[in-house]
């Protein structure tokens, strides 16, 4: 299905977090950089974008932000390329970085978080569904430390994640916690598509709400403000993907993720 909405020729990545909980593998390089299979995970989602047409991508840096520019600089076959650098991110969550890349951004866009690895279904599922929004999500994987996609609770419908389907709804909450009176649709795996609507409703709320510290991330505030504006998810219930955030998701990565993907 080709949407009928504005083409998305722009990408943003949120790469400026510290990867505390994966310092014993990466060490001091930001999660981005990680490489699997000779390359970074950063690499892996330019390239990607760029076979889907995106040409511009805003890397939104913090901790080390000096190696996302030494490693990307010489690489070709990617998009064009901003950095947008969070100065206060030892402090605040992902939320707060979008949130400095507001004024960079003049159209609908992708959103995707910097430490995944996943399959290429994943970008066109979203660049092409039917709608200003929507948020990726996929079935059980079983990693931990997921995060779940909750909407209205439907007598016809299993209450566990079911794999190997496509389904779309409307979010009611997204929480790693269970939502009493809701029902689990997916996990997030981290790829959304946003629109400058969405964007600036994400970004009204978060300034109405900081104060520093602020750990708040994007998902949370999706979730604080879809009971005031609908907001879609799209299940693609047998994606091939993972999030790195600490040594299991590294081992599954290299052990039964990666070598999906290149099957």
């Amino acid at each position: 299905m080709t949407s009928s909405y504005s083409k998305i020729s722009t990408a943003v990545i949120l790469a400026a977090g510290m990867g505390i909980r994966l310092r014993n593998v990466t060490g001091l390089l930001p999660k981005g950089l990680l490489e699997i299979g000779g390359k970074s995970l950063i690499s892996r989602s330019l390239e990607s974008l760029k076979n889907e047409g995106i040409d511009r991508v805003i890397i939104v840096t913090g901790f080390q932000e000096s190696l996302y520019h030494e490693h990307l600089q010489q690489q070709a076959d990617i998009p064009e390329l901003e950095f947008v650098h969070s100065k206060q991110f030892e402090e605040t969550g992902s939320m707060h970085s979008l949130f400095v890349a507001q004024n960079y951004l003049q159209e609908d866009f992708l959103l995707l978080e910097s430490d995944l690895l996943y399959e290429s279904r994943a970008l066109p599922s979203v660049i092409n569904f039917e709608g200003p929004d929507v948020v990726l999500a996929s079935g059980k994987t079983g990693s931990g430390d997921e995060v779940y996609i909750y909407g209205e609770k439907c007598e016809k419908q299993p209450g566990t994640i079911t794999s190997g389907s496509i389904v779309r709804g409307e979010i009611a909450a997204i929480s790693k916690k269970p939502f009493p009176g809701l029902s689990a649709k997916g996990e997030l795996v981290g790829i959304s598509k946003i629109s400058l609507k969405l964007l600036n409703l994400m970004c009204d709320y978060h300034e109405a709400h900081l104060e520093f510290p602020c750990s708040r991330h994007y998902e949370e505030c999706i979730s604080d403000i879809c009971s005031k504006t609908e907001i879609p998810f799209l299940r693609v219930g047998d994606l091939v993907w993972t999030e790195i955030d600490d040594q299991s998701h590294y081992d599954r990565a290299l052990k039964e993720i990666f070598p999906r993907l290149i099957k």
